[in-house]
């Protein structure tokens, strides 16, 4: 787990100092709750609060469309489509994590 939030603070660190992105003011890194563990135990965490996944896209070196990939977000919405989730894949697969999960889904279109 240690490898993946470094991974995820390394990221998020060198796309602050992205030479194609400009700093909207003041911003800082925050403690956020995630859940991590093997894929099969987020998957039966998916299953369980059923959650289907609707879109899978990949993270990549740099923050730059032809940058390797090094992570995979998926976001989910509950069957109701009250509940949101997406969950974060590095690439050997060891881990899966939920980045968030949160409720009271409502669309904006």
């Amino acid at each position: 787990m240690k490898k993946l939030i470094t991974l995820i603070t390394l990221l998020f660190a060198t796309s602050t100092y992205a030479d194609h992105l400009t700093s909207p003011g003041n911003v800082w890194f925050q403690e956020v709750p995630i859940l991590c563990g093997t894929p099969e135990k987020i998957q039966a965490y998916t299953d369980h609060m059923n959650l289907d996944p609707v879109n899978i896209s990949l993270g990549r070196e740099g923050m730059k469309v032809n940058g390797e990939p090094v992570y995979m977000v998926t976001y989910y919405i509950s069957k109701d489509g009250t509940q949101s989730a997406a969950t974060i894949d590095v690439p050997d697969g060891s881990e899966r994590c939920v980045l968030f999960h949160s409720f009271d889904l409502t669309s904006v279109q």
